[in-house]
């Protein structure tokens, strides 16, 4: 489990380590690189993500790079533009969107920890691409729930 304040150090890690591998096999990236919320846990700030990139096939056996699927469904989505350390103040603006319209996400709470079942970011403009952080742009993705308030 990773601390909030360890991903600007760790993700940058991660998809490097994905890159290389997907060079290696000589594997395509459909899309932009992303983050997928697996579990919050608001008690500790500790965070259990999945880094990666959109492919078209499978990737073979390898002790640090698998493949996953994020769940279909529909999502609600918004576009933060700018520096990584707003997200938070952006992601809030999403979740109070959501009460405000009774909107449930796929997901489930106990004791202030949160098992996501879509949540996602994926840096549409990002570094080393965009050395600028003003023009960085993120779209934020969460899975909605059937089930109304």
């Amino acid at each position: 489990m990773l601390q909030r304040e360890q991903v600007p150090e760790a993700v940058p890690a991660c998809l490097a380590t994905v890159f290389k591998f997907l060079r290696k096999h000589r594997i395509p990236v459909s899309g932009a690189p992303l983050i997928r919320y697996l579990l919050v846990d608001y008690n500790s700030g500790g965070i259990e993500v999945d880094v990666g990139v959109p492919i078209g096939v499978a990737v073979p056996a390898d002790p640090q790079v698998y493949s996953a699927q994020i769940r279909s469904g529909t999502f609600a989505t918004l576009i933060h533009h700018g520096p990584y350390e707003a997200l938070v103040e952006t992601t809030a603006a999403l979740m109070d969107w959501a009460r405000q319209n009774k909107v449930n996400w796929m997901m489930a709470e106990e004791h202030k920890v949160t098992r996501w079942e879509g949540r996602v970011e994926h840096y549409l403009v990002r570094p080393p691409d965009e050395p600028n952080p003003s023009r960085w742009q993120t779209e934020i993705a969460i899975l909605i729930s059937e089930a109304r308030h």
